[in-house]
């Protein structure tokens, strides 16, 4: 369930100071494994469901924390579950070209007390994962959800990620990838909200590691900033990998 509410001026501070200072990317491919795929699409499917109830019921209504967790095997394949909807991840094919992977919701999901059904995603890296690109439908009910959801709106989001190591030195020796990339959702097929992301991930590499995911919405320009950051300690397993963590929403405005 939703969690306690962040302040407008600590989100502000963290915009302010983090994923504004991402470089451009120049960096060595980030030779993503399939696990790591697989947990970037699981988190970004999520981070796409709650980004269409924002649209739904605005962010001010959905301002709070929501936890999200999971685990990925080494093939890629597994789930993680943000407040009370499961995602499911499934490796579809993987080549030197590159990985397709699925995500389904098993039956219906709810986040914040709002039905989610009928996903069907669908994500696509490259061969060494330089570019992530999401395509994937789903419905949310905020009223009337009967048999065959007839309240149900349809929802499209659109994500492409930009994936690269960092090349500078480290006091650790950490392997960091970056990313920045767009976010489109939209609605019966017209386009709702565009959101700017960036993301910093330190694989666990035998200890703990770190993912942090910043999403602010960009356009349409005359509605109401919004911010949801995602921050996760990340562990490896049998060659899988699992994390746990929040995200929060808050409104910028």
């Amino acid at each position: 369930m939703k969690k306690s509410v962040l302040s407008s001026a600590i989100a502000g501070a963290m915009l302010a100071t983090s994923s504004v200072a991402i470089a451009q990317n120049t960096g060595p491919s980030p030779n993503l494994t399939l696990p790591e795929k697989g947990a970037f699409t699981c988190i970004e499917q999520s981070l796409s469901l709650l980004a269409a109830l924002i649209d739904r019921q605005g962010c001010a209504a959905t301002e709070g924390g929501y936890t999200l967790g999971g685990d990925i095997e080494f093939d890629g394949e597994g789930a993680c579950t943000i407040d009370d909807t499961t995602v499911l991840v499934a490796t579809a094919g993987d080549t030197m070209r590159g990985t397709a992977q699925q995500t389904a919701i098993d039956d219906v999901g709810e986040i914040d007390d709002v039905d989610f059904t009928n996903l069907r995603g669908e994500f696509w890296y490259s061969g060494e994962g330089e570019i992530m690109y999401a395509d994937a439908y789903f419905q949310l009910c905020l009223v009337n959800c009967g048999d065959g959801l007839p309240g149900a709106e349809d929802y499209d989001e659109h994500v492409i990620k930009d994936f690269y190591q960092d090349n500078l030195p480290s006091e650790q020796g950490e392997r960091f990838v970056l990313d920045q990339g767009l976010e489109v959702i939209t609605k019966n097929d017209w386009p709702r909200k565009k959101y700017r992301q960036t993301s910093k991930y330190v694989p666990p590499n035998g200890g703990l590691g770190r993912v942090e995911i910043e999403k602010v919405s960009i356009a349409p320009n005359n509605a109401p900033q919004c911010l949801m950051n995602f921050e996760a300690d990340v562990d490896d397993f049998g060659g899988g990998i699992q994390w746990s963590g929040t995200v929060e929403v808050v409104p910028l405005d």
